[in-house]
């Protein structure tokens, strides 16, 4: 496996290239092929470590973005006035204006206004580049433009960008 794609390693085959090297290793095996193969299996490890670690931060920052949307959520449900209207025929809600103004901003990622939610959007961004990525392995996707228009969106989505 070449260097560029040790990163990719998924913890099964990590696994198994543990138990092929361990299956490899004979009494007439050179103590140098053995620390290549651990030196090799050490590398995989470290960089399935190093994954592990990345994917720990985008859970936590998802996280804390669903706990600011869960306090805002909380906030309206706590500060709301049911009233009924009988000219309507119906019980609305109430909610004041200051909360819908900071949900309208969370929601509309208002230009004026910090992003909230960037984990959020990277990782939405993240699906669809992948959902594009697909469709440019079909194999019926075979027009070497299509190829690069599809290249170029999913690496628009990847930096934030819309894919148009």
């Amino acid at each position: 496996m070449e260097n560029s794609k040790l990163s990719d390693v998924k913890g099964k085959e990590l696994v198994a290239a543990g138990h092929a090297f361990a299956k490899a290793i004979g009494m007439d095996t050179p103590l140098i092929e053995i620390a290549k193969m651990v030196s090799v299996l050490a590398t995989r490890l470290d960089c399935a470590l190093v994954r592990g670690d990345e994917l720990q931060e985008q859970r936590d920052a998802l996280a804390a973005e669903n706990v600011l949307m869960l306090k805002l959520l909380t906030d309206i449900s706590e500060n709301h006035v049911e009233y009924f209207s009988e000219s309507e025929g119906y019980t609305f809600a109430g909610v004041p204006l200051d909360y819908v103004s900071e949900i309208n901003t969370y929601v509309s990622r208002d230009v004026n206004a910090e992003n909230p939610f960037p984990a959020t959007d990277a990782d939405l961004n993240s699906v669809r580049a992948e959902g594009v990525e697909m469709v440019k392995a079909h194999p019926a996707i075979s027009l070497c433009s299509l190829t690069h228009v599809c290249e170029e969106i999913a690496a628009k989505l990847r930096a934030g960008k819309d894919g148009e």
